[in-house]
């Protein structure tokens, strides 16, 4: 790993890396800190983009990018078109939608999963057409209330909740 001169248009790169095959990580919440955390335990590399003036909660030693990631040159900074996926796991959820849409309009071919944290959102984000829409906030009333009314509750429900937030 070598640190690359900072440059005028991405000065706040911290690592530079080959940027191929791997994971981009789009925000600071707690889901994507964990998602991060758990790709790289894997042996997966991760590219992160974090909001100009965000602080840093990754490792000193993570491939961190800050700068917008709904901007179509931060995103091929990061290697969108050799990306595996592109997470955006931002805690607002009109800011995720827009990170699906500009890295479906330079990398179309390009995996993308957005997390819903508002449920009143969920009809918005499903319109921008996001591979997988992951909405573990909005379920989990979903799953309190079948518990506590006796409902069944199975593998097939929990994932179709989580992963399509179908309510």
């Amino acid at each position: 790993i070598r640190r690359p001169p900072r440059s005028t248009l991405f000065p706040y790169t911290t690592l530079f890396r080959s940027r191929k095959n791997h994971f981009i990580v789009a925000g600071t919440s707690p889901l994507a800190v964990n998602v991060h955390h758990e790709l790289t335990k894997r042996g997966w590399p991760v590219t992160v983009i974090i909001a100009n003036g965000s602080d840093n909660p990754y490792p000193e030693d993570a491939d961190v990018i800050h700068g917008d990631a709904s901007d179509n040159n931060v995103l091929s900074h990061a290697g969108i078109e050799r990306a595996k996926a592109l997470l955006a796991l931002r805690a607002d959820d009109s800011e995720n939608a827009f990170i699906v849409l500009a890295a479906k309009e330079i990398a179309p071919s390009v995996r993308t999963i957005a997390s819903v944290n508002d449920s009143k959102h969920l009809s918005k984000l499903k319109r921008v057409q996001p591979d997988m829409i992951f909405a573990p906030p909005v379920v989990g009333g979903e799953l309190l209330a079948r518990t506590l009314s006796g409902e069944t509750v199975d593998n097939e429900t929990v994932m179709r909740l989580l992963f399509h937030g179908d309510t």
